[in-house]
């Protein structure tokens, strides 16, 4: 913003004396100086060209006939075109009165009769200064509060557009809660419906495994059986995961033995125990965290499950309990062919698996589901390569 521009090249004053002596005298002292010079030589007269010119400063003579200093100055006070233009005195009177009664209808200065054009002449450049500097900032002022007016349109503007964005964030996010309602509801619909049919397939299989001599036949029954379990299993899982992820599940912190979870956890791994060995790594102590059972369990489960799905036939799966420095865990590690870079990077996104470790039908969701139960613990996952073969998953919990 530039403010040059409202700063007058040539001032012009309004003389106003009834005696010609004094408007020539006047005159002469201010064209010397480059300043513009307009006269007149009555009342009348300076009102009408006051408002018709509007001068920068008016030098008005207090004693003139019909209509005095007082009287022009008070209605061009009166008048909103002229009232902004100062008026300095003319007078010959020094009565303390007189100089009141002048400030009081509106002069801002007065010079006293004989003039002296040395005191004229800094009077009036530092009236016209002054005068410069008052319309400078009143032009500043207009522009700048058009652009107050301008930017407050503005963020009117924005602020409804904000608005109107929040209403559709608001709106939008109770859609999503409802469709995450709806979508909870059908899984625990889906759940309920799916264990009743597997469960039957399950008894079924159990007698026909009875029933078959045959030990080909026997082998078809007991692979759709354990695909049945498998299913099961993946049904009471996404359950638990919809809870969890929906804050439903109410988390039970308690003394946990590590111990005790491990060896809760192999009873469903029996079919698989000699592909299992266990290490604890203090025996005769009992190492204890505080977790949720279940959902420990549940990852261990998890853990186990997803190193023999990917093991071959002579695969050996380990399981070790261990305590460092404030932290307690269990780690469980294999002699397979270890985690690709690719498997690496989606290691713990729902339904990944690597293709070059997929060994037996699975569901890609064991180590993701792992992880996302632990956070919920605040406890850690930690997956890497073991050197030369194999892979290690560590629980680890605070003690």
């Amino acid at each position: 913003m530039e403010f040059n521009k409202y700063t007058k090249k040539k001032h012009e004053v309004l003389i106003v004396d009834d005696i010609p002596s004094n408007l020539n005298f006047l005159s002469e002292v201010l064209h010397e100086e480059g300043i513009g010079v307009l006269l007149a030589t009555s009342g009348m007269d300076a009102l009408e060209i006051a408002r018709y010119k509007l001068p920068d400063l008016i030098l008005l003579d207090i004693a003139m006939p019909v209509m005095d200093g007082y009287e022009v100055c008070a209605q061009l006070k009166d008048d909103p075109a002229t009232r902004d233009i100062p008026v300095m005195y003319l007078t010959a009177r020094t009565e303390p009165e007189d100089i009141l009664k002048g400030f009081e209808t509106g002069a801002v200065d007065y010079i006293l009769k004989p003039f002296n054009a040395t005191e004229l002449i800094a009077r009036v450049n530092t009236h016209l200064d002054l005068r410069d500097k008052t319309e400078t900032l009143k032009s500043v002022n207009e522009v700048l509060e058009e652009e107050v007016k301008q930017r407050t349109a503005e963020i009117t503007k924005v602020n409804q557009s904000l608005t109107e964005a929040n209403f559709k964030l608001e709106k939008a996010y109770e859609d999503l809660t409802n469709l995450d309602k709806a979508k909870d509801e059908f899984i625990r619909h889906i759940n309920h419906e799916l264990r009743t049919p597997l469960q039957g397939i399950h008894g079924f299989t159990l007698i026909l495994e009875e029933i078959v001599q045959s030990p080909e036949e026997k082998e078809y029954i007991q692979s759709i059986n354990s695909l049945v379990k498998r299913l099961v299993k993946l049904s009471q899982i996404s359950l638990l995961f919809t809870e969890i992820k929906a804050k439903n599940y109410k988390i039970a912190l308690k003394p946990v033995s590590l111990k005790h979870v491990v060896n809760q956890t192999l009873e469903i791994f029996r079919n698989d125990h000699e592909k299992i060995t266990v290490e604890h790594g203090n025996p005769e102590e009992d190492m204890i965290v505080k977790a949720d059972q279940r959902l420990m369990s549940t990852c261990l489960e998890l853990v186990i499950d997803n190193a023999l799905k990917y093991s071959s036939e002579k695969g050996r799966i380990k399981i070790c309990t261990f305590r460092d420095k404030g932290i307690a865990g269990i780690d469980v590690s294999d002699n397979g062919p270890g985690f690709s870079e690719k498997a690496m990077e989606g290691l713990y996104e729902l339904f990944s698996a690597d293709n070059l470790r997929y060994r037996t039908h699975g569901f890609g969701i064991g180590l993701a589901t792992a992880k996302i139960i632990l956070d919920t613990l605040s406890a850690k996952l930690d997956i890497s390569n073991l050197p030369g073969k194999g892979a290690l998953v560590r629980m680890t919990f605070e003690v």
